[in-house]
Formats: structure tokens, C-alpha cells, sequence
């Protein structure tokens, strides 16, 4: 093996490692600015704010006959704000808690209507859109303590993570594979790396 066989090896050695830290510092910046964007909702946050309710929620009546949410939770107290967002809609309640005073709102309204209504009574209220029940056009409110759904939140499981650092984390998982694959392909078959005499 002459000095140049090795120091071709070292060369293509120092390659690798430097494209495997260059993407591992890049995965590590990916994921730190994924965990700084982490103000954003991930829909499982408290109505208000974390405390005793008296926030505001927002239900959307959308042209695609739906409401969204369709499941919403909240805690005693909010206000929930429902926003037309295409014609044609009403809010006809279904079912109730036995001491609730909720209406709904019967008249069909148009884009731009909005309508609330504050929840104090706990329990889950049933709702739908007359127009368009045969669609599909219902909904849920449910009001407890805590303003979450039980099912998602009396897991062991860790914190969640923000749907943006879920997103950066895949990106760079994917770039790291393809620096990798790119690398390997690389050293394995390019390039011509006996030196003239």
C-alpha cells in the first residue's frame, strides 16, 4: 500500500465522518427550532388559558356542511363563539344536560354570522345543522373540570410534541438518510482517486 492509497482512504474516511457530523448538526438544529416554535396549539390546551374557565373557543360552520371542530372540550364557564363561514346553516341542539339552558340557533344564517353562547352546566351537549344533518353536520361540546378530552389526556405518556417540530423532526431524518445514501453512493462507485506519477 503506497502513501497515496492511504491517504486516499483517509481522505474518503474524513468525507464520510464529515458529511455524518454535518448532518447530525443539522438534525440537532432542525429539532431546536422545532422545540422553539412550541407556542403553538396542539388542540389539547386548556379553554382559557388554565384556569376556572371564562375563556373563548371558536366553532366554525364550513362549507363543507361540517362543524369544526366536531368534538370540542372545554371547562365551565367559556364562551364558545360560532362562526359561518359559508350559507345555509343553523344550530339545532340535540341533547343537553338536564339543567342546561342551551337553544341553539334555529334561523338559517349566512357567511359572516356569527352567534355565542357561554357553557356553564357540566356535561356534553349534542348538536347538528338541519339543512344538512342528512350530510353529516353534527357535533359535540363536552364541559368538565378539566377542558380536555379524558381519553387523550389520562395517558402515562410523556408531554406531546408541536406538530411543527414533528414536521422538522421527519425533514431532517430525511435529509440525514439522503446526505448518507449520497455519501456512500459517493465513495462506493464515483470518482477516480489514483493520483498520475
Amino acid at each position: 500500500m503506497s502513501v497515496d492509497d492511504a491517504n486516499a482512504r483517509l481522505s474518503r474516511r474524513g468525507f464520510l465522518k464529515a458529511g455524518a457530523g454535518a448532518t447530525a448538526a443539522a438534525g440537532s438544529a432542525g429539532v431546536a427550532a422545532g422545540q422553539e416554535d412550541g407556542n403553538e396549539s396542539d388542540g389539547n390546551e386548556t379553554a382559557g388559558g388554565g384556569g376556572g374557565g371564562g375563556g373563548t373557543e371558536t366553532v366554525e360552520l364550513t362549507g363543507d356542511n361540517v362543524f369544526d371542530p366536531a368534538e370540542l372540550y372545554i371547562q365551565p364557564g367559556t364562551t364558545v363563539v360560532f362562526e359561518w363561514t359559508s350559507d345555509g346553516h343553523n344550530i339545532l341542539v340535540d341533547d343537553q344536560p338536564a339543567d342546561a339552558n342551551w337553544e341553539g340557533h334555529e334561523p338559517i344564517e349566512n357567511e359572516g354570522f356569527t352567534y355565542e353562547h357561554t357553557f356553564e352546566v357540566m356535561g356534553e351537549y349534542a348538536y347538528f345543522c338541519k339543512p344538512h344533518a342528512s350530510l353529516g353536520m353534527e357535533a359535540t361540546i363536552t364541559v368538565n373540570e378539566s377542558g380536555q378530552n379524558p381519553a387523550a389526556s389520562g395517558g402515562g405518556g410523556g408531554p406531546s410534541l408541536p406538530d411543527s417540530a414533528l414536521t422538522m423532526g421527519i425533514a431532517t431524518m430525511a435529509a440525514m438518510l439522503s446526505t448518507l445514501g449520497l455519501a456512500f453512493f459517493f465513495l462506493k462507485y464515483g470518482g477516480d482517486y489514483e493520483t498520475p506519477e
